[in-house]
């Protein structure tokens, strides 16, 4: 039978308090930024592609996927977005549930759709645009 340690013991406790305090500070880190509603898009790929870029402060509006690898609906709502179909066997990305933050993410392996939220960036203006190249 195996035995614990007073040294495997401790290291347990130590790893146990380094990863809850990281997750904590992990927690504060992320509720304390707010964004813009208007900023927040949800990109949809399908297969690697971009299959479209929705904004979510538009209201509330349903998107259906059918590809030959199968069929996905996804509702954006509140300000969100979140799988309510999927048609493949363990409809996991269903569990996934509403995402509405930046760099969340909703996956359906098996349909090969990934959502993601972005947030857009300000647009350059002309004065910090590139004016020239040169090649040396």
């Amino acid at each position: 039978m195996l035995r614990l340690k007073r040294g495997d013991v401790l290291l347990m406790l130590v790893l146990v308090l380094v990863g809850s305090i990281w997750l904590w500070f992990r927690q504060e880190f992320e509720s304390r930024q707010t964004y813009d509603p208007a900023t927040l898009y949800a990109e949809i790929q399908v297969d690697g592609e971009l299959y479209r870029s929705v904004p979510l402060d538009e209201g509330e509006q349903t998107i259906d996927i059918a590809t030959s690898l199968g069929r996905n609906t996804l509702k954006v709502f509140d300000e969100g977005i979140q799988m309510i179909f999927a048609d493949c066997p363990k409809k996991i990305s269903m569990q996934m549930g509403f995402i509405s933050r930046p760099n969340e993410t909703i996956i359906c392996v098996p349909n090969r759709v990934y959502v993601q939220i972005v947030q857009s960036g300000e647009p350059l203006s002309d004065e910090n645009a590139v004016d020239a190249f040169i090649s040396g």
